[in-house]
């Protein structure tokens, strides 16, 4: 099994996971979940037209370097900042305790102003995987779902947390974040290390694991 094949089953389980999460969407259609929803097919949108459009075609490529190679990683870059701002107003409008609000719009607009100041000043960002703003988001992130955990145990919501929707959304993410903060570290430099791309492998699983977990949880859950 090659590591292009394991990459293809990584837009598969996220395109699972959307249509699990759209087949289920009556349960929870009416909190600030459904917003998860629309990330996720931003998310396979991305990842398929990258893949089978604008690497082919050239649709919207803003970046060519002086070999002809095409650059669509601007498009995951965009992804990134949506993503992690997106899951931020979640946490932030589901939990109840103000002292875990404010620091999730703390993280809000410090993770924000380290994205534009690394895209204006650091990095390159038509052609370089945003390394510095995706390792604070990560952290940000982590930090920000431990609240969630904290304030579950708090509350009698953990009499039912495996039926919780968020729950398992959370541990989704904990899992794969966690996990590939190593690789964001000198995720531009392994990229063009030849033979270094099996490294990516585990990146590909915990995707695969994360999106599985995803599907779990909306077939699971019970009726917010």
């Amino acid at each position: 099994m090659t590591i292009n094949l394991i990459r293809d089953f990584v837009l598969y389980s996220e395109l699972i996971s959307a249509v699990a999460g759209t087949v289920f969407l009556y349960k929870y259609k009416n909190t600030y979940l459904k917003y998860f929803l629309f990330l996720l097919w931003y998310i396979v949108l991305t990842e398929f037209f990258t893949k089978y459009c604008a690497s082919k075609t050239g649709i919207l490529i803003f970046y060519t370097d002086e070999n002809g190679n095409r650059y669509t990683v601007w498009f995951y870059n965009l992804l990134r900042f949506i993503t992690y701002n997106t899951l931020f107003f979640i946490y932030y409008n589901y939990l109840n305790t103000k002292y875990f609000r404010r620091r999730i719009k703390i993280f809000a607009i410090l993770y924000t102003s380290i994205y534009i100041l690394n895209w204006l000043f650091v990095q390159n960002f038509h052609r370089e995987n945003s390394e510095i703003p995706k390792i604070i988001g990560s952290l940000f992130l982590i930090a920000t779902i431990i609240f969630f955990f904290i304030e579950l145990l708090r509350s009698e919501k953990i009499v039912a947390f495996h039926k919780m929707l968020l729950f398992w959304i959370s541990v989704g993410l904990l899992l794969y974040y966690s996990g590939t903060i190593p690789f964001s570290l000198q995720w531009n430099g392994y990229a063009i290390i030849p033979g270094v791309h099996d490294l990516f492998l585990i990146v590909y699983i915990l995707a695969i694991i994360m999106y599985s977990i995803f599907t779990f949880g909306f077939i699971w859950s019970k009726k917010e």
